[in-house]
């Protein structure tokens, strides 16, 4: 992956990586809260070797580099017993050696003869009381192990020349430091998930995702509605945004075959989603332009129609098909609409059966006699067969493609039954997407945001004529 398409990622995957972060810098303060301040005390000594032979020899020691070369050896005298318990008999602390040895530090800077002894201790004044005691007995024993045989002189002295003092600030927690590990580990954390949720989600987001399995863009896109508005007939507002998607859509539908106009086809989805709003709304987005329509119901299973546009009725589709009513019996139809209705009727025990028969092939014809434009709101083409039957005696179909929802995997077998049972696939609409996504924009763009705008009466005469 380039830079731009990590940042691409990062974009789309924002609540990952913030979400990461937050519970990062969460842990860090929960740390910094709970955790028990601690203070280090810090005192120094300078280590110095005599000069000249104590037995009189008058020959020079080379007194700096001997002690430089022995401080490593000073340094780990610290956390030997008699130097802990003395400090300990002192001090009367109430702490074990081990738990003394835990608190000493004694670091010597390379090629100095410095001793520092820090001491680290939730009280302050105490963990500057034993860094001295340490530096004191330390001391102490350096120039006892360092006094030769018989001799009543030590050849190296330990002098403290700095005191510790009492530290003011705790030494930790680092409270900066770890708000900084908390937002670092909990972007990496985030960036991590974010690669793995791109890698292993397969659902259909953008138009490009339709494009990699369609080898086509999409006819259009239309925008999630919220669960209040879902009924909604979006296109009967004409001057809405959402109006203009349909509006869109439908161009671009008419345009698909050159040779002949695409207006008699089905409505399906891979699984049963939207397919009816979007079914609806290029029914009135055609009827506007003064074109006769008619939007069939012919999902016997889940039919929406009805509720869709407010109908009360029990008769329509599958009432014609066994011959219970005529058509012109359950075809509905008002003047707000300027669509013609034909409900789904009845839900029989075998769909399939009902819409592959001949009676179904006769009605088909008779409504492209009666109607410009008739619309099939089919259902589901991959868990029955519904929409395929219904498919294949008409110009083809229009898949409507949930955005989030319908997977890679269901579009493609959505294509290969396609392919077998040699459907002619008009086209895809992207359902379900958000009012910030770049198409959505676009067409904000070119119409401005205007909802619930009153068709003018000179319009609606027009359009009735």
């Amino acid at each position: 992956m380039t830079f731009l398409e990590y940042l691409v990622l990062l974009q789309r995957r924002w609540r990952i990586w913030v979400s990461a972060v937050l519970i990062g810098v969460l842990v860090a303060l929960t740390l910094n809260l709970l955790a028990e301040k601690q203070y280090t005390a810090m005192a120094t000594s300078f280590v110095t070797v005599a000069e000249v032979d104590p037995a009189g020899s008058g020959e020079i020691f080379q007194g700096s580099q001997f002690a430089v070369q022995r401080m490593a050896s000073y340094s780990a005298l610290s956390s030997s017993p008699a130097v802990l318990d003395s400090v300990i008999e002192e001090l009367d602390l109430d702490v074990s050696t081990r738990g003394l040895r835990q608190m000493i530090d004694v670091t010597s800077p390379a090629g100095s003869v410095l001793l520092e002894v820090s001491v680290q201790d939730t009280d302050p004044q105490r963990s500057a009381l034993i860094a001295n005691e340490v530096s004191h007995q330390l001391g102490a024993m350096i120039e006892e192990l360092e006094t030769p045989r018989g001799l009543a002189a030590s050849t190296v002295k330990v002098t403290m020349t700095k005191p510790a003092d009492v530290p003011v600030t705790p030494s930790s927690p680092r409270a900066v430091l770890n708000l900084l590990l908390g937002v670092v580990a909990g972007g990496s954390i985030g960036l991590v998930i974010a690669l793995l949720r791109h890698h292993f989600d397969r659902r259909v987001k953008t138009v490009d995702d339709i494009r990699d399995v369609t080898g086509v863009m999409p006819l259009g896109s239309t925008v999630g509605s919220k669960p209040v508005e879902r009924d909604r007939l979006a296109a009967m507002n004409y001057r809405s945004p959402e109006a203009e998607r349909y509006r869109s859509i439908k161009a671009t539908l008419k345009l698909t075959d050159a040779d002949q106009e695409a207006s008699h086809f089905a409505v399906a989805t891979p699984t049963g989603e939207d397919e009816t709003h979007v079914a609806a709304n290029l029914a009135i987005s055609w009827a506007l332009t003064g074109a006769k329509v008619c939007l069939v119901d012919a999902n016997l299973r889940h039919p929406t129609i009805s509720q869709a546009f407010s109908i009360d009725t029990t008769v329509g589709l599958s009432d014609v098909l066994v011959g219970d009513v005529g058509l012109d019996t359950a075809l509905t139809s008002r003047e707000e609409w300027g669509v013609t209705i034909l409900p789904a009727g009845y839900l029989p025990l075998d769909p399939a059966d009902l819409l592959g028969s001949q009676e179904m092939e006769l009605l088909i014809a008779d409504l492209r006699s009666r109607f410009d434009v008739v619309i099939y709101s089919a259902g589901a083409m991959l868990d029955v067969s519904d929409a395929i039957v219904v498919a294949r005696a008409l110009d083809g179909v229009v898949l409507v493609v949930r955005a989030g929802k319908t997977t890679m995997e269901q579009l493609e077998a959505c294509l290969e039954t396609g392919r077998e049972t040699r459907l002619t696939l008009l086209g895809t609409v992207r359902a379900g997407v958000g009012r910030r996504d770049p198409a959505a924009r676009r067409v904000r763009a070119v119409t401005g945001d205007v909802h619930r705008t009153p068709l003018p009466d000179q319009q609606n005469a027009r359009l009735r004529a």
